[in-house]
């Protein structure tokens, strides 16, 4: 019997980092749809090209009060990472804000594997982290004015569900139960 659910478990690797930084974040435009990408960074274990795409002030698909004026509308950092060379990497992702000091100060972990094959497609998050919180002060987040966002990636190969087999080889699985 075919499993036709989204498939959420992996064998894994020990996690790996990457680290995207934007200098001048609070200088860079902040019109919802407006992004731009990070430099490129080589991941030491597949030897794969990476870029975080950030949109500052969020995608266009940003929500706009009933009046059609952004007052008052919470404005949040769009971002997303894209394999930008080498092979398809399927992997579980941890997007890190942390503050001037290194601690974590916001995180956001993919729920699924997802395949990043490269060139084609990107994941990340609309609705990452609020503009106002990383602008402000009070929360140390900006390091001489530079927004760094560190992606954690978790890689390995999708796996299916565990199987169980019986003495006489029947296939069971979490339905039959």
């Amino acid at each position: 019997r075919r499993q036709d659910k989204k498939i959420k478990a992996m064998a894994t690797t020990k996690p790996f980092l990457l680290r995207f930084k934007f200098a001048g974040f609070a200088n860079l435009p902040s019109t919802p749809g407006n992004f731009l990408y990070s430099d490129r960074v080589t991941d030491r274990r597949h030897g794969n090209v990476w870029q975080l795409q950030l949109y500052p002030g969020g995608t266009a698909l940003q929500k706009v009060n009933s009046d059609n004026s952004n007052e008052n509308t919470i404005v949040h950092l769009s971002a997303f990472l894209h394999n930008v060379e080498g092979p398809d990497v399927n992997a579980k992702t941890t997007f890190i804000v942390r503050d001037a000091y290194g601690n974590t100060f916001h995180r956001e972990t993919s729920e699924d594997v997802d395949c990043y094959k490269a060139l084609k497609e990107c994941f990340g998050y609309f609705a990452f982290v609020e503009r106002s919180v990383v602008l402000d002060e009070a929360n140390s987040i900006l390091l001489r004015g530079m927004l760094i966002v560190d992606v954690e990636v978790q890689t390995g190969s999708k796996v299916p569900p565990k199987r169980l087999v019986s003495k006489n080889h029947h296939i069971l699985d979490g339905n039959d139960f």
